[in-house]
């Protein structure tokens, strides 16, 4: 079975540049720590991939097919866990937003 490969990085970069800020920006913004958005572009980050995720209006699995489970299940849970939470990182989505 060929492997999803979802968006490139760079194509990431290029969608959250054209909305006006840039990655550190938007780690910041949300309570990461300001290198975080550009790691989860090059490893597995739970709470910077839903940032991201977020910010462009698309699930984190469309970006990133290959970090997840054909159920959908996150691959890595040792990340998803040191991160954080899914409910702690769209609570501080929420909390930015307002």
């Amino acid at each position: 079975m060929p492997r999803a490969k979802g968006w490139h990085r760079e194509d990431v970069k290029a969608a959250i540049r054209k909305r006006g800020i840039s990655l550190e920006q938007l780690s910041e913004a949300n309570g990461l720590d300001k290198r975080a958005c550009s790691l989860a572009l090059l490893r597995p980050h739970f709470a910077a991939e839903l940032v991201i995720a977020e910010f462009l209006g698309v699930s984190p699995r469309q970006i990133w097919p290959h970090r997840y489970d054909s159920d959908g299940t996150y691959k890595h849970p040792k990340s998803r866990t040191y991160h954080t939470s899914r409910r702690r990182v769209r609570q501080r989505l929420n909390e930015a937003a307002a």
